[in-house]
C-alpha cells in the first residue's frame, strides 16, 4: 500500500509539474525565459523552468513590451536583464548590438546576478567583439578585457597565442591568467611557438600558470629546431626537453628519440598523460620507469601502463600481476588471476 502511495504520488506531482501554465512565449525566436501568463502580465522564467528556478513578476508594460535578446527585453519605461529592471541605461537609445548591451551613452558588461556595468571608456558606436577570442574587445581607441579597460598601444597591439600579446612597446602576460602585465620590452621578433610557448630570439617564454608567479623564460645560445609534442611539452635543437618551460628531470633523456605516447582517445584519461619514452627508457612524470619495456610499453590508463610482461602503476610494478590479460574494467583495473586495483587510487582492492 505505501508502495502504491508513493507511486502515486509520484504520478501526480508528474502531472502538475507538465501541466502548470505560466502563459505563452512573447518571442519564441529570441527567448525561452520571458511569457505573458493568462491575466496578460510578463513574467520572467529561466527557459521556462519554473519547478527548479521560479517564476518572477514583472511590472512590465504587455502592450510595449520588447524581447531583445534571450535575457534582454524592453518596454516603453525600462529595460530588463532577466526580469530585473536596469536603472543604469539610457531606455530611449538602449539597443542589443551582437549579445552587447549598449545606449547612446555607454557599452555594458553583462554580470549574470546583478546585470548591467557600464564600461569605462567604451565608445558604443564602435565597440566589438574580438573573434576566437574570449572576454576581449575593442573600440576605435582601446582593447578591453571583460568590463575593463587595457592600457596599450591601439594601433599595435595584438595576439601572440592564447596567453601573451605584444605591442610596439613591450610583450604582456594576458590577464585571463592573472593581472596583466609586462613581460619583456618588445625588441621587435616575438613570435608563437604554440598556443602556450612563445619565442622572442634565441629565448623562449612559457606563461606563469600558477597565481602570483612570473613567466618562465629559458635562453640558449641559439636555437635552430622546435619540435613541438604538445601545448606543454617541445624539444629544442634536439637537445633540449621543456615541459612546462623548464627542463626534462632526467637529464639523461635520449631527446632525438623522445616522445609521448599516443593517447587512445576511446579512454578517460586526458591528453597531457604523464608517461614518455625515449629508446633506453619509459619515463613517468619525467622520471624513469624502472624496469619497463620500451618496444612493448603501452598505456592502459591516466596512471597505470604495461609491457609484454609486467604491469605499472605510475613508476611502481605491481607484483604478480598478468599483463597480457590486465585491463580496466569499471572503476577498477582486473587480471585473470583475480588481481583489482582502484582505477582512483592505483591501491589493491
Amino acid at each position: 500500500m505505501k508502495k502504491y502511495t508513493f507511486f502515486l504520488a509520484c504520478v501526480l506531482l508528474s502531472f502538475c509539474i507538465s501541466c502548470r501554465d505560466i502563459g505563452k512565449l512573447v518571442n519564441k525566436q529570441k527567448s525561452s525565459s520571458y511569457f505573458i501568463d493568462s491575466k496578460g502580465q510578463i513574467v520572467y522564467c529561466q527557459n521556462g523552468n519554473w519547478f527548479s528556478l521560479g517564476v518572477s513578476q514583472m511590472q512590465a508594460d504587455a502592450e510595449s513590451f520588447e524581447v531583445l535578446a534571450e535575457d534582454i527585453a524592453k518596454d516603453k519605461n525600462a529595460v530588463y536583464f532577466r526580469g530585473m529592471t536596469q536603472k543604469l541605461v539610457d531606455r530611449n537609445s538602449f539597443y542589443v548590438d551582437n549579445q552587447i548591451p549598449k545606449d547612446r551613452f555607454h557599452v555594458y558588461y553583462i554580470d549574470q546576478v546583478l546585470g548591467f556595468n557600464i564600461i569605462d571608456g567604451a565608445d558604443p558606436k564602435t565597440y566589438e567583439l574580438i573573434k576566437n577570442h574570449t572576454n576581449w574587445a575593442r573600440d576605435k581607441d582601446h582593447y578591453f578585457y571583460a568590463d575593463d579597460m587595457i592600457h596599450v598601444d591601439r594601433q599595435t597591439f595584438s595576439f601572440v597565442n592564447d596567453y601573451f600579446l605584444k605591442d610596439k612597446d613591450s610583450v604582456y602576460v594576458s590577464p585571463n591568467i592573472g593581472d596583466f602585465k609586462s613581460v619583456v620590452a618588445n625588441p621587435g621578433n616575438v613570435e608563437a611557438i604554440n598556443k602556450y610557448y612563445m619565442r622572442i630570439g634565441n629565448t623562449i617564454y612559457y606563461p606563469p600558470f600558477q597565481q602570483g608567479s612570473a613567466s618562465i623564460a629559458k635562453s640558449f645560445n641559439s636555437i635552430q629546431t622546435i619540435r613541438v609534442l604538445d601545448l606543454d611539452v617541445i624539444c629544442v635543437n634536439n637537445k633540449t626537453i621543456l615541459v612546462r618551460g623548464k627542463n626534462f628531470k632526467y637529464d639523461q633523456v635520449d631527446v632525438p628519440s623522445f616522445q609521448l605516447f599516443t593517447v587512445d582517445e576511446k579512454t578517460d584519461f586526458y591528453a597531457g598523460n604523464p608517461y614518455s619514452k625515449d629508446k633506453n627508457n619509459v619515463y613517468f612524470n619525467q622520471e624513469v620507469v624502472p624496469g619497463a619495456d620500451v618496444k612493448t610499453f603501452i598505456l592502459i590508463g591516466d596512471d597505470f601502463g604495461k609491457d609484454a610482461k609486467n604491469v605499472y602503476y605510475q613508476k611502481q610494478l605491481l607484483k604478480d600481476v598478468d599483463a597480457p590479460s590486465f585491463k580496466k574494467d569499471g572503476d577498477f583495473y582486473k587480471d585473470k588471476r583475480g588481481n583489482k586495483f582502484s582505477a582512483l587510487t592505483g591501491n589493491k582492492v
